[in-house]
C-alpha cells in the first residue's frame, strides 16, 4: 500500500510514542532537577479494508500503536564485555527500541505459529508478515554517529526567515516558543505560526524551542517566553556540551567563529559534533577549529568511559537496518522476507535533513547499487521526517525548566518496554547491562538478565526451531554463534554489504559469540516451520 508520510503523520507517530512513555511507572525514568534521556519506539499501524464491495476505491482506516520502547544513553566498554551473552552491551535508545522490537516480533511468531491472532501468517514454512501492516521507528534526538554532524550556520540560517517573519521590526529578530499557557493543539494562532515557520523551512530543519508542544488532549501548559536569536547562540553551544552517552562532543566550544549575514542575523561557523569516533581503516577527524572539527561519511563507534566501546554508532547501524531489515540474523532463520520500518521519524532538536539522508544511506548510495542480495533483501530506504512534538525528557526541555546552574546529568538507566505478556504489569530497567537491582550474588544467573540480552533472544528463538530447518543433530549444545551461522540468506546479504560498504565495521572477538544456549523446550506445535 503506498502511503504520503507527512509532518502531520510525524507528530502523530510522536504524540503515541509520548503517550506510551508517560503511562510507564516512573522507575527508570529521569529524576527531577537535571536528569534526561533519550527515548526510541517502534509503532506499528495496521489498516482495515472498509472499501464497499461495489466500489474500486479503497477506503480504509489505520491504527498506530508503540510495540516496542526503549530509553538510554550509556555503552558498555570492550573491556567489560562479558563471554556469556548476559550482559546487554549497547543502551543507547535506538538500540535498546531495536532489541525490544526483535522480543515483540518473536512472541508474534510464535502466536502464529499456535494458530492465534498474530501479525504473521504461515505460508510454505515461513512466516510471512499481513500485507496491512507496517512498522515506523521514532527517536527523540538525532543518532550519535554521521547524522549528527552537519554545519550550525545552515541550521541557524534556515530558521532565520522564520525569525523574521515572526518579528520584521525588531532589530534583531526574535524566537517565540509558543510559550503562551495555551494548548497548542487547540490555538489556531500557535498553529499559524507553526505552519508559517514550516512553509518557511527547508523540510526538517526545524528550531530548537520554537514549536514545543503538548501531548494532544493533555492538560499539559507550556509557560509564555521571549528570546532574542542572539540567545540561539548560547543554546547552540549548550547543545555541543552534551555528554559522551548521548554521543555528542563535551569538550568546550571555544572555535566557534562569529559571521553576520546581510540581514544582520548573527550566525556560528561551527558544526554540530558527535562524540562518536572514528573506527580504523576510516579517515580519521582533523579536530580543526570551527566547521573544520570532523569529517563526515565515516564509520564511528560510541564513546565509553575510560575503556573504548566496540558498539557502532546509531548512524552506521540505522544504515545496516535499510538493507538487512531490523529482525536480526536469528528471526532470519524464520521469516520470508526481512522486516523494514517504512519511516524513520526524530523529534524535536537540532536536525538536518541533509545530514540525515546522508548517514541512513546517501553515502553509500553508490556503492549499494552493485549490490548482490539474496532474494527477500532490498535496499529499503525510509521516508525521513521530523516533528515539533518534544519528549519532555529530552535534554533540551530539561535544560529549558530547571535553574540555572542546574548540572544536568543523563540517567544512568535504561528502560525496556514491549507490547508483550512479559511486560503487562511494568517496564524492564537496565543499569550496566543488567536488571535494576541485581546483586553480585545474582550476576550470571537468569535473575540478573535483561529480555532483550543475547543470551535471552537466541534462548526464544531456538525454542520456536525445529531441526529440520537448522539440521542440527542435537539442539541441546548449540551455541549463539552456531545458530547465527545457519541464517544463510541473512549472513549471505550482510557480507555483501559489509564488503561494498563497511569494510571497518568492528567485529567481536569470538569468545563473546560462543556461548551455548538452552534448548529448554520442543518447538512450537500448530506450523511446519
Amino acid at each position: 500500500m503506498e502511503r504520503n508520510y507527512t509532518e502531520a503523520f510525524a507528530d502523530e507517530v510522536v504524540q503515541v510514542c509520548v503517550a506510551k512513555y508517560k503511562s510507564l511507572k516512573k522507575t527508570g525514568k529521569p529524576k527531577t532537577g537535571g536528569e534526561w534521556t533519550l527515548l526510541s519506539c517502534f509503532v506499528q499501524e495496521e489498516w482495515t479494508n472498509n472499501t464497499p464491495k461495489d466500489s474500486n476505491t479503497f477506503k480504509g482506516s489505520n491504527t498506530l500503536k508503540v510495540v516496542a520502547l526503549g530509553t538510554g544513553s550509556k555503552c558498555i566498554g570492550a573491556q567489560q564485555l562479558p563471554r556469556d551473552g548476559d550482559v546487554l552491551h549497547d543502551s543507547h535508545a535506538e538500540v535498546v527500541a531495536r532489541r525490544a522490537f526483535v522480543l515483540y516480533l518473536i512472541q508474534q511468531v510464535r502466536s502464529a505459529a499456535d494458530g492465534q491472532t498474530s501479525i504473521f501468517q504461515v505460508k510454505n514454512g515461513t512466516f510471512v508478515l499481513k500485507p496491512d501492516v507496517f512498522f515506523h521507528f521514532y527517536t527523540s534526538h538525532t543518532p550519535c554517529g554521521d547524522a549528527s554532524i552537519f554545519p550550525k550556520q545552515e541550521w541557524l540560517e534556515s530558521v532565520g526567515n522564520a525569525l523574521k517573519m515572526e518579528d520584521k521590526d525588531a532589530p534583531c529578530a526574535t524566537i517565540l516558543p509558543s510559550r503562551e499557557g495555551k494548548h497548542l493543539h487547540r490555538s489556531g494562532e500557535v498553529m499559524e505560526t507553526r505552519e508559517a515557520y514550516r512553509s518557511a523551512t527547508p523540510k526538517g530543519q526545524h528550531l530548537h524551542g520554537l514549536c514545543r508542544e503538548a501531548e494532544s488532549g493533555s492538560d499539559t501548559e507550556v509557560p509564555t517566553k521571549k528570546r532574542k536569536f542572539e540567545d540561539v547562540g548560547n543554546t547552540m553551544k549548550n547543545e555541543n556540551k552534551q555528554t559522551k552517552e548521548e554521543g555528542t562532543n563535551n569538550d568546550k566550544d571555544n572555535n566557534i567563529t562569529e559571521e553576520r549575514a546581510s540581514n544582520g542575523i548573527r550566525i556560528l561557523s561551527d558544526t554540530f559534533r558527535t562524540g562518536a569516533k572514528c573506527v580504523s581503516g576510516e579517515t580519521p577527524d582533523p579536530r580543526l577549529p570551527g566547521s573544520e572539527y570532523h569529517v563526515t561519511g565515516v564509520l564511528r563507534t560510541k564513546p565509553g568511559r575510560g575503556d573504548p566501546t566496540l558498539s557502532m554508532s546509531c548512524s552506521d547501524k540505522m544504515f545496516k537496518w535499510t538493507v538487512l531489515g531490523v529482525q536480526g540474523a536469528l528471526l532470519m532463520l524464520l521469516l520470508d522476507k526481512p522486516v523494514y520500518v517504512n519511516t524513520v521519524v526524530i523529534g524535536q532538536c537540532p536536525y538536518s535533513q541533509e545530514a540525515m539522508s546522508r548517514a541512513i544511506f546517501g553515502r553509500f548510495q553508490k556503492k549499494i547499487e552493485s549490490l548482490k542480495l539474496p532474494e527477500g533483501f532490498s535496499v529499503h530506504t525510509p521516508v525521513l521526517l521530523q516533528s515539533c512534538v518534544e519528549f519532555p525528557h529530552s535534554r533540551s526541555y530539561v535544560s529549558s525548566n530547571v535553574p540555572d546552574g542546574c548540572k544536568l546529568m543523563p540517567t544512568p538507566t535504561s528502560i525496556v518496554w514491549t507490547d508483550t505478556s512479559l511486560h503487562t504489569e511494568s517496564q524492564e530497567v537496565v543499569t550496566n547491562g543488567r536488571r535494576l537491582g541485581c546483586t553480585k550474588k545474582n550476576i550470571g544467573t537468569s535473575k540478573s538478565w535483561v529480555s532483550i540480552c543475547r543470551r535471552v533472544i537466541s534462548n526464544k528463538v531456538l525454542d520456536l526451531v525445529k531441526d529440520s530447518v537448522l539440521k542440527l543433530e542435537d539442539l541441546s549444545h548449540v551455541s549463539y554463534n552456531n545458530l547465527k551461522c545457519h541464517s544463510e540468506s541473512y549472513l549471505q546479504a550482510w557480507s555483501s554489504v559489509r564488503v561494498a560498504c563497511l569494510p571497518n565495521w568492528t567485529e567481536k572477538t569470538k569468545h563473546l559469540k560462543d556461548f551455548k544456549i538452552m534448548y529448554s523446550k520442543p518447538a512450537v506445535q500448530g506450523a511446519s516451520l
